[in-house]
């Protein structure tokens, strides 16, 4: 199983493209903090997280798997603290039906693509998902006080800014969530999960990371 889990993390890093890399994009969490990503050819380097391993995961507050995952990441979260960072952006666009019409009418005009990526890949099939295009809602600060006790970092999409056009872009991703892109300590792909992760597949992939990282530090010192 640890060897499937292993082949299919290889596979999934290879759709990760280098060839819009070097960006980079700062962003706030919902607590104030700023975070930096760096684009380099292997991933993306998270600021201040240089030397962690980071689940960098596209959620929103309707979508039912990413909720389901949420006691999962509080777990490792606190488990892994030493060794772990997880980054949770929000993907809801905060876009009225009026902006959205403009859009798709006149596509070449500049917008925040970050606003309406998701919607359009989705064709918001989901009620929920197209309630806030009517009455968009600042959800996420709501979604914070409601005694989740989420222990990691969480990003509005008002927040995210470019950056999440810039995932759509470099890893191939249409815009479905739960979506989570793993990083090793130096900032390389090491899993790219598309659809809710099993428990398993997380924890192997911290400790395939962790295991590495044990080898290479004991043929230093032989």
């Amino acid at each position: 199983m640890k060897k499937i889990i292993a082949i299919v993390a290889l596979l999934s890093t290879l759709i990760f493209s280098a060839n819009i890399s070097k960006e980079v994009f700062k962003v706030k969490t919902a607590s104030g903090k700023e975070l930096t990503f760096k684009g380099t050819d292997e991933g993306i380097i998270t600021s201040p997280y240089e030397g962690k391993i980071v689940f960098l995961e596209f959620w929103g507050t309707w979508c039912g798997p990413c909720l389901l995952s949420i006691p999962h990441h509080v777990k490792l979260q606190d488990k892994y603290k030493n060794d772990l960072r997880i980054v949770a952006i929000e993907t809801t666009p905060k876009v009225t039906a009026k902006e959205l019409l403009n859009y798709k009418t006149n596509a070449s005009k500049a917008i925040d693509m970050s606003k309406v990526q998701w919607f359009l890949d989705n064709k918001a099939k989901d009620p929920r998902a197209k309630a806030y295009l009517k009455t968009p809602v600042n959800e996420l600060e709501e979604f914070v006080k409601s005694g989740k006790n989420i222990n990691y970092d969480l990003v509005a999409s008002k927040d995210a800014g470019n950056f999440l056009y810039y995932i759509t872009k470099r890893a191939q991703w249409q815009g479905g969530i739960p979506f989570l892109i793993i990083f090793d300590k130096q900032g390389r792909v090491a899993d790219v999960i598309q659809g809710m992760p099993s428990e398993d597949r997380l924890l192997a992939n911290i400790k395939r990371i962790l295991n590495k990282e044990k080898n290479s530090d004991n043929n230093k010192t032989k």
